[in-house]
């Protein structure tokens, strides 16, 4: 089934601010993807593009250390929604996929003198040393805003590839991620505002009007979407009400004798608007969001009743166009009145957009992810995603003694962490697992105990290893969807279980590190093993070779719960 006027013109519009110098639509549907869907670096994605004439059906190359993959893409885009995607081009993937089987494959293929942009793109990437060293896969990725067509469906029924795994993202999928990953709204109303001096205006290049003025309060507070936060849908972070700022705030604001002075020591409000019209000194703004100032504007709205005449605010009102990038710039640099980390900064990216919503529709009842400060689950749990990175570091990378430095969670180690492989399923299993650890803690020896910050997620890690010895505990860290959410009561038991004979084996091995240190007579710190690799390394090789030695006595303290698919 093709797709509909609607679907094809919401994918039309993600892709088209991809389409940025001599990309073709082709280049930018790639580039949409290995941003929005494969999670790539953004200052990457360029370089991971080599379509053009002589490539040899290969639009894109993309190595992932973490994971050990090389992915080979082909894109076609296609004009019309009533297109469909033949067999031709996936014949076309599949046979350049032979080039990398080996690195004598890899000679084949620049002898055979491709485009110069896959030679250097193949030569940056080192995918020969890679090939040589035999622990990379290779897998194929087809992207395309059609469906298939019989020929098509038919081929990929019937091909063997046995050297690499192939892929296809067809148009159905893309518009999901699309609709997923796109930019919140801003409010859609005319709102109407006076200035009480003559406002400036200025034009900063390139149709952006901006206009500074200053606004009574209580024009502010009746802008729609306040009470539904709606307002600040952009805003990289929402209410936090009980900051000093904050209180100190609406202590100024409860206080008349400051009002005249307010301007002067608040920093005013940030507003996006794509069309804005000066008129004297009336602002009007068709639609409208506030990307700085949240935390004011939802004070002031709590201390109406304390607003008087000479409560002025400064505002800055910006013309943009909402689907370019632009808006997410100001939105980014803005945000400095409270301290704001690289966390709250991520809230408006694509990757965090994509997953928060998924997460509700398949979890929204009982689990919701939370991305930005001050926001409420509404009576349901919430995994946070400062905490989810964290667990991601200790369970998928392996690297636990990383997960407590959380200054590199949303910055060098982001795009490590939120992989293309980081569905909401494998959200909810972290959710799972930090249930399981934190249910344990006071099993912990009371040092251990005490710094559980830095213990909880080695625990979270050694909890992964000690499922992988079973098929089905590995089988559940691939692919955690066939188990959720059927069979989450069962999955709990099983964690809960071995997260208890984790501790055991952990207690026991650092009461024996504690008592070798003492008849050496030497201080042992028990809390510095859990921070460093060699530390956990250690814990590592005693637990599992307590674990491996009671599970050959006993296999039920294994995890043994079969998938509901």
């Amino acid at each position: 089934m093709t797709l509909n006027a609607a679907d094809f013109g919401v994918l039309e519009e993600e892709i088209a601010p991809f389409q940025i110098g001599s990309r073709t639509l082709s280049s930018a549907q790639i580039a949409w993807f290995l941003e929005r869907v494969w999670r790539v670096e953004p200052e990457e994605v360029e370089d991971a593009i080599c379509d053009g004439a002589g490539d040899k059906g290969i639009d894109a190359i993309v190595v992932d250390e973490d994971l050990r993959e090389i992915t080979i893409i082909q894109c076609k885009h296609r004009d019309s929604r009533t297109a469909t995607q033949g067999d031709a081009d996936l014949r076309s993937l599949v046979g350049a996929s032979v080039y990398f089987e080996s690195p004598e494959g890899i000679d084949a293929l620049l002898a055979s003198r491709p485009n110069p942009e896959l030679i250097r793109l193949i030569s940056r990437l080192k995918v020969r040393d890679k090939l040589a060293d035999g622990a990379y896969a290779v897998k194929l990725i087809f992207i395309t805003n059609a469906e298939l067509d019989p020929a098509g469906t038919d081929y990929l029924r019937a091909i063997d590839t046995a050297s690499a795994s192939l892929s296809i993202w067809n148009g159905h999928e893309l518009v999901e991620i699309a609709r997923r990953t796109r930019r919140p709204e801003l409010r859609p109303e005319t709102v109407v505002l006076e200035s009480s001096v003559d406002p400036l205006l200025a034009n900063l290049g390139g149709n952006t009007p901006i206009v500074v003025a200053m606004v009574d309060a209580r024009q502010l507070i009746a802008l729609p979407g306040i009470d539904d936060m709606t307002l600040f849908s952009r805003n990289v972070r929402l209410s936090l009400k009980r900051t000093r700022i904050n209180r100190e705030l609406a202590d100024t604001v409860g206080r008349a004798a400051e009002h005249p002075h307010f301007a002067a020591f608040h920093n005013g409000l940030t507003i996006l608007t794509p069309h804005l019209e000066v008129d004297n000194r009336q602002l009007t703004l068709k639609g409208v969001g506030v990307v700085n100032g949240c935390q004011s504007l939802v004070v002031l709205h709590d201390q109406a009743h304390a607003i008087t005449d000479e409560l002025d605010v400064l505002i800055r009102v910006i013309q943009v166009d909402p689907a370019g990038d632009l808006a997410d710039r100001i939105t980014y640099r803005t945000n400095n009145q409270n301290p704001v980390d690289i966390r709250d900064q991520r809230s408006t990216d694509s990757i965090q957009r994509g997953l928060r919503p998924k997460m509700r529709e398949l979890y929204g009842h009982e689990l919701r992810y939370g991305i930005r400060a001050g926001e409420d689950p509404g009576g349901a749990e919430q995994l946070d995603n400062k905490l989810a990175a964290q667990l991601l570091m200790a369970v998928y990378l392996d690297e636990p003694w990383n997960a407590v430095r959380k200054v590199r969670l949303f910055d060098e180690d982001y795009h490590r962490i939120f992989n293309h492989e980081v569905t909401a399923h494998r959200l909810r299993l972290m959710h799972e697992v930090a249930r399981a650890v934190d249910a344990v803690r006071d099993s912990l020896q009371s040092d251990l105990a005490s710094s559980f910050a830095s213990v909880r997620f080695t625990l979270a890690y050694l909890l992964k290893r000690v499922l992988e010895q079973s098929g089905q505990g590995k089988e559940i860290f691939q692919s955690p969807e066939r188990w959720f959410p059927t069979q989450i009561g069962a999955v709990r038991a099983s964690l809960a279980d071995i997260a208890k004979e984790v501790v055991d084996s952990l207690n026991y091995f650092m009461q024996s590190r504690e008592k070798e240190a003492l008849d050496r007579g030497e201080n042992f710190d028990p809390k510095v093993v859990f921070k460093s690799e060699g530390g956990v390394r250690g814990a590592e090789h005693e637990v599992m070779r307590d674990i491996v030695r009671h599970a050959g006595r006993d296999q039920s303290i294994l995890f043994n719960v079969d998938p509901a698919t």
